[in-house]
């Protein structure tokens, strides 16, 4: 039955042919390109001599991109520079040929838009090089950098791209290549102190400043290494050879550090010492877990750029400070004026450092004697940058509370401060230029890593579902997942499911995720650090904001929530955005993390009256009711009866213009307006909760959202018959009998409309009478009790006519041609299904029309008149297809599917039953096993079938 009711692989590798120049396989493991000194390709252990200029330049253009495509563009400037042939792609063709023929066939692999060179990047040494260095400043551990430094530099045979025969080659990549070089070569050196004799290290020094005589970075140490072995003459001396050296080339004195050492040296008594800097940072955590793109952000931060600056910012709990000491410790050899570092204690138990005593402490760190310090915070701040200016010191500033605190501390160009706070430090961002890094909670996978590192994979892989839902529960938040690891591992006989049995009851969840010795570690208090430093005003509309039942919220619903006008709730929430109390993912929109709500609804139970919780309920619930009321004026304007009176708004509700903008509106709060009739109805506000559970069910069909829509009619009904509430019944019965039909339930729908019909009955006996008989139709026609269907949906129609009203007559009309075709009473149900088509035309309604239409196409078909029956069915779906109404096309397409295999077409039937099947599976809609059925009757071979039955 049909019949509508109302409502690409690498190349395999070549061998080698005999001869010179040998040939081949660059795609082969054995080959290897050294461009680091003279250029070279070695396969097999033995070389392959490339004899044109042009062919080395091509090959060390691929190689630097091995693996990858090269562009056009790109191979030439490589090749020729500036002054390319007037045929590129003939010349580049000509030459990819002869090298091919040189070294393998399938050396280079052509792309649409270049070449590619079949080989591993690890062959090619440069590349090898360049991502050694980067293993190498990833580890954090000493003896594994310098392991890898080592290593790298291992691979070093000269002057970059020697006989390459690229200019433009080797002015991008020299300097690149040399400037990586060098700076291995000195982290090494500092690496090699106490394990490398400093006679070494001299020799190597010496012989590299020879080699670099303007790379002040490599005098610096020579220097250093000299007077740290007791060689202070040699070391004045070669101070004062490069200082001549810079006065003779450049006219300049040496650099600031370079200046101070010899200060040192020129006064001190006995063998000088190596300067003292602080080195004050905090150990670095152990098993320090995620955040890639943050740390590779903080990477590119050049000491004392342009900026200088960066504010790590993000709430509580998301392991701020964790990233920012984790990060100092792995580049701390890139500054020479040492670390500094404070925990500024902004959001803390303790009162917050002032600028005060905190410039006096990095002061006397820098040895400034306690009694010469200035007495004002101005002076303390010149005195700083003054010690500090040019030195290469990295200072860290945990926990800063507001940009007042940070501003006097900043020590100026030529160092780098990272500001860790639960402020968005929105001053320090704009005035003085930092750049900003905002934390957000981990993505499921560091997320799961970091509960490895306290429970042990092999316990997490036993309860994968737990773990996904413990990362759920903790969202994502690092610091409480920390805890709870602590607490699995503490309890290593609990099961992780049981863990997250204690975690799911919300008023429970902040006590477990706690230590009780360490206020560090207690979420709740660590929260409350920030909310004690809001004012009142913004204090009281987070609290309120915990009654919010959506994921994210509008800036409109959150001022209804807290009865403030947008301009008030839009500064209120901005206060809480740059705490970090709230998210703002857009300029209108608001979230909490998961548990910041929780502890927002910890305190709007505690620190506010019922009085005041209920005045903010009602206001949240007027303002979506009035919404969705304007949004069903385009879904389902039938559906806003006499009997929808609305509450005053107070704040407007949203104005809609068209039918896309209103579907986007609901899409994206349809957990906050489910989740809404809910709360209406347990806090006694059941007008309400019925009311919206009645106009959101036109969005529920449409999108096809079938469990919200039995959920909340069901709530609405139990709401309105614990209240006694009759015309809210009719209403709420009625809607959760549509929703049993639209899923197929026929039984469990006539149960509601009874109850419904009953509630009726028991009222004005008119409000919604003939909507609930015109639904008994469909439960009976879904139940094939055909003429008993017929029978409600005659008296429906009766009773629409008698009382005027005039939409629910073709409704009404349809289900009588529905239950009609049912009988196979096939003429008389074309009539009905036409006389709905037209009256739904007359009201504007497009869609109820063209289902209409599909009836009068199944009951011509029915009666015979296949040619009718096709037009009809044709422009049913042609106009349900411009209206994007997949879900109707389902019934159309089943009728002309049937109409094409009983006139002999059965691969335009399978088509149609094929496209309906999908419908139905994208959809999740119950009609899959019959229109399986109907397939499965599709001849697949032989003779057309025009005899098929009429199902």
């Amino acid at each position: 039955m049909s019949a509508r009711p109302s409502d690409a692989t690498l190349p395999s590798s070549g061998s080698a042919s005999g001869g010179a120049p040998r040939r081949a396989n660059l795609g082969a493991t054995t080959i290897d390109i050294r461009l680091l000194g003279p250029f070279q390709v070695i396969a097999g252990g033995s070389p392959v001599v490339l004899t044109s200029s042009r062919q080395r330049a091509l090959l060390a253009t691929l190689a630097l991109s091995a693996g990858r495509l090269v562009s056009i563009d790109a191979l030439a400037r490589g090749v020729w520079g500036e002054e390319p042939p007037a045929h590129i792609r003939g010349s580049l063709q000509t030459y990819v040929m002869r090298l091919r023929r040189l070294c393998g066939e399938e050396t280079v692999v052509t792309e649409p838009d270049g070449y590619r060179l079949v080989v591993d990047p690890s062959r090619v040494d440069a590349l090898r090089f360049l991502r050694t260095l980067d293993q190498a400043a990833a580890a954090t551990e000493p003896a594994r950098r310098r392991g890898l430094l080592t290593a790298a530099l291992a691979a070093w045979g000269g002057a970059p791209l020697e006989g390459v025969g690229s200019p433009a080659l080797a002015a991008e990549w020299g300097p690149l290549l040399t400037e990586r070089y060098l700076f291995a070569v000195e982290q090494r050196i500092d690496l090699d102190a106490g394990l490398v004799p400093d006679a070494r290290l001299v020799a190597e020094l010496t012989d590299l400043v020879a080699q670099h005589p303007l790379r002040e970075s490599l005098w610096e140490r020579l220097v250093r290494v000299l007077a740290r072995s007791g060689r202070r003459a040699e070391a004045l001396a070669r101070y004062a050879g490069l200082r001549a050296l810079l006065a003779d080339e450049l006219g300049v004195e040496p650099g600031e550090d370079l200046r101070r050492l010899h200060a040192e040296l020129l006064t001190a008594d006995t063998e000088p010492a190596v300067h003292t800097v602080p080195r004050q940072l905090p150990f670095d955590v152990p098993g320090f877990t995620g955040r890639g793109p943050e740390l590779a952000e903080l990477d590119r931060l050049p000491p004392g750029g342009a900026s200088g600056i960066v504010v790590i910012e993000g709430t509580a709990g998301v392991g701020k400070t964790s990233l920012a000491v984790h990060w100092s410790h792995r580049v701390r050899d890139r500054f020479s004026g040492g670390q500094l570092f404070l925990d500024l204690r902004g959001h803390s138990a303790d009162t917050p450092v002032t600028p005060e005593a905190a410039l006096a402490g990095f002061l006397r760190a820098l040895g400034e004697p306690a009694e010469t310090l200035p007495s004002t915070v101005e002076e303390r701040s010149a005195l700083l940058r003054s010690r500090l200016a040019g030195s290469r010191t990295l200072m860290l500033l945990d926990n800063a509370r507001d940009a007042d605190q940070v501003r006097p501390l900043l020590p100026g160009p030529g160092n780098l401060v990272v500001v860790t706070s639960r402020n968005q430090l929105r001053g320090i961002v704009a005035r003085d230029g930092a750049r900003r890094i905002a934390l957000r909670s981990f993505d499921d996978q560091d997320a799961t890593a970091l509960l490895a590192g306290s429970v042990g994979p092999q316990r997490l892989a036993a309860e994968p579902d737990a773990v996904a839902e413990l990362v759920q529960l903790c969202g994502r938040l690092p610091l409480a997942l920390a805890l709870a690891g602590e607490r699995a591992s503490r309890f290593s006989g609990v099961s992780l499911a049981g863990i997250v049995e204690e975690l799911r009851d919300q008023r429970l969840r902040l006590d477990t995720l706690r230590d009780p010795q360490d206020a560090g570690t207690d979420l709740r208090a660590a929260f409350s650090w920030s909310y004690k430093a809001l004012r009142p005003a913004a204090a009281r509309f987070f609290r309120l904001l915990g009654l919010h039942p959506g994921h994210g919220f509008s800036l409109s619903s959150a001022a209804a929530l807290a009865g403030a006008d947008l301009r008030e709730a839009r500064e209120l929430a901005d206060q809480l955005a740059a705490a970090h109390l709230l998210n703002q993912p857009s300029t209108d929109r608001y979230q909490f993390h998961d548990l910041l709500r929780v502890y927002a609804a910890e305190l709007v139970e505690t620190e506010t009256t019922a009085a005041e919780r209920a005045a903010a309920r009602r206001g949240l619930l007027d303002w979506y009711l009035a919404s969705v009321a304007e949004g069903t004026k385009l879904v389902r304007p039938d559906l806003l009866t006499d009997d929808i009176t609305l509450g005053a708004a107070p704040v407007p509700a949203v104005r809609f213009t068209q039918h896309e903008q209103t579907i986007a509106w609901y899409t994206t709060e349809r957990t906050a307006l489910t989740a809404l009739v809910g709360v209406a109805a347990e806090n006694g506000f059941t007008a309400h909760a019925w009311k919206l559970a009645w106009l959101l069910r036109g969005f529920f069909a449409e999108r096809h959202d079938r469990d919200d829509w039995i959920t909340t009619a069901r709530t609405a009904v139990a709401a309105t018959r614990d209240a006694g509430d009759n015309t809210g019944l009719q209403y709420s019965a009625n809607n959760l009998g549509s929703a049993y039909l639209r899923t197929l339930q026929p039984d469990k729908a006539l149960e509601a409309l009874e109850e419904a019909r009953a509630a009726s009955e028991a009222g004005d006996g008119t409000a919604l009478a003939v909507a609930i008989l015109s639904n008994l139709s469909g439960a009976y026609y879904v139940r094939a009790e055909y003429a008993e269907a017929e029978r409600y949906a005659l008296q429906a129609v009766r009773l629409a006519r008698d009382h005027g009203q005039r939409t629910f007559v073709p409704h009404a009309l349809l289900n009588v041609s529905a239950s009609r075709i049912g009988l196979r009473n096939y003429d008389n149900a074309a009539e009905a299904a036409q006389a709905a088509h037209q009256a739904f035309a007359d009201l504007g309604d497009r869609y109820h029309a063209a289902l209409a239409l599909g009836n009068v196409a199944e009951a011509l078909e029915g009666a015979g008149r296949q040619d009718e029956a096709e037009k009809a069915g044709l422009e049913a779906l042609t106009e349900l297809k411009e209206l994007n109404a997949d879900y109707g096309t389902i019934d159309v397409r089943i009728t002309l599917g049937r109409l094409k295999l009983r006139t002999g077409r059965d691969a335009e039937a399978r088509e149609h039953w094929a496209e309906a099947l999908t419908v139905c599976q994208r959809l999740g809609d119950p009609r899959i096993p019959e229109i399986r059925a109907l397939l499965a009757t599709v001849p697949t071979d032989g003779p057309p079938s025009r005899d098929a039955p009429y199902p």
